[in-house]
């Protein structure tokens, strides 16, 4: 994008909202060592004369008062926005977030004995700077610091990552730079604004301005929503003094501004591709390496072999919204953000307490709100408006889960004729179970404007089936997911990381029983609980010699009915401890918190029982996991429910019937007293199927199934079934 300088620089109306740290000077090893020099502050104050100058920083206030001492007539907008300067006073824009204190202890407790590391807390955010930490170590530490950020994000929905120039900060949603763009227009309604930052946080800002707008990153070349690229402080120092003397009339005749070029964006327009849509792209690293789930790994190779786009929400709500843009860490992704609302409305709604509770058959959970469902609606003709943007009407769109039941219908009114294919991860209940929703029919209206259908089991897709009188042509298909599992088997294989090690050496000579999940009311962990309790009682001799792991990952702790299964969990845990524990055996240990992948496939590894027990999952990869983590010659026995839809393929494992408490409980004896011979019989025949149906497999079958027109998958159901 080419500026034409001097007639921007003329606007009437202009917004100068400028960055300091990296933008207007240049780093410092620490944030105190950073000081603003009077030749920019005068710079500053000069504009202010003709514009509206407004400074926009990650600081806390306290560390810019000898700015407003100085130059008191300038706007300032603190610790992102937070905080604003304004008319010779500091406005508090968002209260101080007490929730973060919890986080700080953490990230201080793995901070504090690594040198360099310096833990800052704001207002109504938390950082770890490590710009100076050694090399050999911050590796090290950000892996610890990532962890724990995960592992709180699960339970403060409000709070988000925003990765920064070496360092990392977790942040209130609403505490950010964007929110200074759309003060400036309040404030002055016909505005053209110039937004001048350099690091991640500056993106809010590019975000929020308007096509006549000009964004300009500094430093170092990445994507972004920037539309132009200048190289450090000097040059941004060189335009807007350029700027100043333009809108007093004072350039010279061989005045120039500092070269600037285009920013390096990816080209995101609309083109024949393989389009996958979901309602959320993974959680961006911030250009660090992380590990990555079962999708990433399923989706990337495919991308990157039919030269694909994967379009999703970043996880963030902004004015305006729904504008795609480059994934800053991957070009082969594009997002957008949700407008104000959508997060509680069509996310925390309809999809997750309606849509959620009714495909996995509790449907007397589910709640349905006319205004959510419109909220379901408008976003589901969104996201078809984005894909339209960013694909051509030709191009083959892979479509995931239940939160797009109704874009294939959105699509082919804005005439795309291609090939649009639906995965559903979750599981489909029965017609009378479904048709509780007051919108079932439109929802399956939509979902006949799809080419294909897949299902994880031939259960779920039997249960759709029975529930459509004339399929329209749609062909439904069995495809389950699965994992890479060389990733577990090499991961099982390494030395045992601390928390495995301590765990192996506290149990001496007892059978380790292992329950990882989400914590998720459709996950039976209370009932498994029960189940182990109901074990020992009427198992006696096992009192001593078994003992109990479940890892629960917070999962939706604003949600009331989360937050009371975390009571309900916690309160059978302490129960089953008191009644039957001893001064030197803790029956179970309950773990509410998150692993990394390493510390699960070696949890999974000592395991000699795997309880995958739900009451009801559309597959429950944990399944495959523990299969693919375990010694060939001494391999652990997979417990599963029947009701999982990992059960259909995975018929050597030991099912049960998690609604069965004695029944489960027998089964638990039955696994834990399974000889040697028996238990590698059926780790054989498990091992093959997981290496089979691998994530790679599974995305090549459907992609397949869904661009071959011709061809109906191997499983299709025929047009004729009701």
């Amino acid at each position: 994008m080419r500026i034409d300088w001097s007639t921007f620089a003329k606007t009437p109306d202009l917004g100068i909202l400028v960055d300091l740290d990296g933008t207007l000077i240049p780093f410092a090893p620490t944030p105190d060592e950073a000081t603003i020099d009077d030749e920019a502050l005068a710079l500053l104050r000069e504009l202010h004369e003709t514009s509206r100058v407004v400074v926009v920083t990650g600081r806390p206030h306290a560390m810019i008062t000898d700015l407003t001492a100085r130059a008191p007539e300038l706007t300032y907008f603190a610790e992102h926005g937070a905080w604003r300067w304004d008319a010779g006073a500091w406005v508090e824009v968002l209260a101080r977030t007490p929730e973060l204190d919890e986080l700080e202890g953490a990230m201080r407790a793995i901070a504090g004995g690594t040198p360099g590391a310096i833990v800052e807390r704001k207002q109504c955010s938390v950082d770890l700077h490590y710009r100076v930490v050694p090399s050999p170590v911050r590796e090290t530490l950000l892996h610890a610091i990532d962890l724990a950020i995960d592992e709180w994000l699960e339970t403060h929905p409000d709070f988000e990552r925003m990765p920064g120039a070496e360092m990392i900060e977790v942040r209130h949603r609403l505490d950010h730079k964007g929110t200074a763009v759309a003060w400036v227009r309040r404030t002055t309604p016909d505005v053209r604004v110039i937004a001048i930052g350099d690091d991640y946080s500056d993106e809010d800002m590019f975000k929020s301005l308007r096509a006549d707008d000009v964004g300009v990153i500094v430093g170092a070349e990445r994507p972004t929503a920037a539309s132009v690229w200048l190289a450090g402080p000097s040059e941004v120092r060189a335009l807007l003094g350029y700027i100043a003397r333009a809108r007093r009339g004072r350039l010279d005749e061989g005045d120039r501004p500092p070269e600037t070029t285009s920013s390096r964006a990816p080209t995101i327009g609309p083109r024949d591709r393989l389009l996958v849509v979901s309602n959320r792209l993974p959680v961006s690293s911030g250009g660090r390496t992380r590990e990555v789930g079962g999708l990433v790994s399923a989706i990337a190779p495919a991308l990157a072999r039919h030269g694909g786009l994967w379009l999703g929400w970043s996880g963030q709500e902004r004015e305006p919204g729904l504008i795609v843009r480059p994934d800053p860490d991957d070009p082969s992704r594009a997002q957008f953000d949700y407008p104000p609302g959508w997060r509680r409305t069509y996310y925390g709604g309809f999809c997750n307490r309606g849509l959620w509770p009714l495909l996995h058959g509790f449907q007397w959970r589910a709640r349905f709100v006319d205004d959510e469902w419109q909220a379901y609606r408008d976003a589901n003709a969104a996201y078809a408006r984005l894909v339209h943007e960013v694909a051509s009407p030709s191009s083959t769109v892979w479509v995931h889960d239940y939160q797009l039941l109704l874009a294939a219908r959105e699509l082919r009114r804005r005439g795309h004729d291609g090939p649009i294919g639906l995965f559903l991860h979750v599981p489909f209940p029965p017609r009378d179970d479904f048709e509780t929703c007051p919108w079932a029919g439109e929802l399956i209206d939509g979902m006949l404007a799809y080419d294909v259908i897949g299902f994880q089991t031939a259960r779920w897709r039997d249960n759709f089936a029975s529930g459509v009188a004339d399929l329209r042509g749609t062909r439904l298909g069995v495809f389950p997911v699965g994992i890479d599992p060389s990733t577990f088997e090499d991961a099982a294989g390494d030395g045992d990381v601390d928390d495995v090690a301590r765990l192996r050496a506290s149990l001496r000579d007892r059978k380790l029983v292992l329950g990882v999940d989400r914590l998720d009311y459709s996950k039976g962990i209370p009932e498994r609980l029960e189940a182990f309790a109901r074990m020992l009682e009427i198992n006696p001799g096992w009192r001593g010699r078994a003992s109990f792991v479940q890892v629960s990952v917070p999962s939706r702790s604003d949600v009331p009915e989360y937050a009371e299964l975390r009571q309900r969990v916690e309160n059978v845990v302490g129960r089953i401890n008191g009644e039957y524990g001893e001064a030197d055996w803790v029956p179970v240990r309950y773990l509410y918190r998150s692993y990394e992948h390493r510390t699960l496939a070696q949890l999974y590894r000592i395991a000699d029982v795997a309880m995958v027990t739900p009451l009801r999952d559309g597959m429950n990869l944990v399944a495959k996991e523990f299969v693919a983590s375990q010694d060939d010659a001494n391999p652990g026995v997979l417990l599963l429910s029947k009701f999982a839809g990992a059960s259909e393929e995975m018929r050597d494992a030991l099912l049960t019937n998690p609604y069965h408490r004695d029944g489960m409980a027998a089964d638990l004896a039955r696994a834990l007293e399974m000889p040697l011979e028996e238990r590698r019989s059926r780790h054989r025949r498990l091992r093959a199927i997981v290496h089979r149906t691998t994530a790679s497999a599974w995305a090549e079958q459907f992609i397949g199934a869904l661009v071959e027109d011709s061809a109906a998958p191997a499983t299709a159901v025929s047009a004729a079934v009701k």
